[in-house]
């Protein structure tokens, strides 16, 4: 038998420390006060939550912060790629967009993917330990199912503190439900393949 066609995704911990952890939650949690832009997209396109997707889509280049996580990212991804066997032999994999999000109780984010970049992922800043929802990933081949018995075809990651999960951009991906009172706050990234 053998095993054709695997699709890899990346959860571990990584080395964030407790004070570097603490000023990324206060950073994301102030921000909905100073980003009137985003607010109001999330009214219409993350309702009951906050999202900075379309406002301040670079973090990392707006607080110190969040430039120390990149850094920490870009590394994490950089293995993730080689594990993949990908190869850029014209232009480099960069990260073209990183963004905050906000997601109280009962907020959900459903299924989508992230069209034209190659690696997207999320870093937990604070999950609560019950409750909180999961990343929730569906089997790519969904679609080609034709006269097949019933099966698995969603999976549920479930992410801790400092948490990062790297994921092919192509993976159709949600956010159900939020089920607990404690804020969900992560923060999203895509890199792109970048030719100059």
């Amino acid at each position: 038998m053998h095993s054709l066609f695997s699709t890899y995704i990346e959860q571990k911990k990584i080395a964030i420390t407790a004070k570097t952890l603490s000023q990324l939650k206060w950073t994301a949690s102030q921000m909905p006060a100073i980003d009137e832009v985003g607010v109001k997209w999330s009214k219409k396109n993350y309702v009951g939550g906050y999202t900075s997707y379309d406002s301040i889509s670079r973090v990392d280049l707006q607080f110190s912060v969040f430039e120390t996580l990149k850094k920490k990212i870009d590394l994490e991804v950089k293995k993730y790629v080689k594990k993949l066997g990908l190869k850029f032999d014209t232009g480099s994999l960069e990260l073209s967009s990183m963004w905050v999000n906000v997601m109280p109780k009962n907020v959900y984010h459903a299924f989508h993917i992230h069209p034209l970049s190659v690696v997207s992922g999320t870093f937990y800043i604070s999950v609560a330990k019950d409750g909180a929802s999961p990343l929730r990933v569906e089997d790519p081949r969904a679609a080609m199912f034709m006269a097949s018995p019933a099966r698995k075809m969603q999976h549920d990651l479930k992410p801790k503190n400092g948490d990062l999960i790297l994921f092919e951009s192509w993976i159709k991906h949600e956010v159900p439900p939020h089920q607990n009172n404690e804020d969900r706050i992560s923060v999203s990234f895509n890199y792109d393949w970048i030719n100059r």
